[in-house]
């Protein structure tokens, strides 16, 4: 296959000699494999030759990331003087720091973040406070002394108190405490 090609300043002497016609055709045979990688390598070199005439960004020297266990030991010292030593407070001051992408101790001194440590704080107070509450059978202790039962002015039923011994005891104890200093009758003297 054959392609034309066209150059300028060349001056043709066979043809229109002296007509002032200053361009001359000249043709040039290559095989179709060869003009398909000449392309290639044309569009390649245009490529490169807009990718530098780009401007370039400055170079900058690459940042030296400090040691994560300096880093770390910074951290726990931050953390340490702000009064955060319980594993969950440590953790939420980190995930908020990420989550603000701010460092631990500007997030430390974030009057949002005290509030969030705050709240979680008295959540786990509160979680360790009643935890070891056990529920009863039903009975009050208190039900159970005779001051209770002087105190309401009547007797415990077997349904109140169910421990006979124990009702027994608030019985005679209100007998001693009555109105009546303990006598069954008005005319008891000394009988007891």
């Amino acid at each position: 296959m054959e392609t034309e090609t066209k150059t300028e300043g060349d001056v043709d002497t066979t043809n229109n000699e002296g007509e002032g016609n200053e361009e001359e055709v000249e043709t040039v045979s290559i095989p179709k494999k060869d003009y398909d990688i000449l392309n290639q390598t044309l569009g390649s070199l245009k490529k490169e030759n807009k990718d530098l005439k780009k401007p370039k960004e400055p170079e900058t020297p690459e940042k030296t990331k400090p040691d994560d266990v300096l880093l770390q030991k910074l951290e726990r010292i931050s953390l340490r003087t702000a009064g955060v030593t319980h594993q969950d407070d440590i953790d939420l001051a980190r995930s908020v720091a990420k989550k603000w992408n701010m460092d631990i101790d500007e997030v430390l001194v974030d009057a949002d973040f005290k509030v969030k440590l705050e709240r979680q704080q008295i959540d786990r107070g509160n979680t360790e406070a009643t935890s070891n509450v056990r529920g009863g059978q039903g009975v009050s202790q208190a039900k159970n002394t005779p001051e209770f039962w002087i105190a309401k002015g009547s007797l415990p039923t077997k349904a109140d108190v169910p421990d006979r011994k124990t009702r027994v005891a608030i019985a005679r104890a209100m007998m001693k405490n009555s109105a009546t200093g303990g006598k069954t009758f008005y005319n008891d003297q000394g009988r007891q």
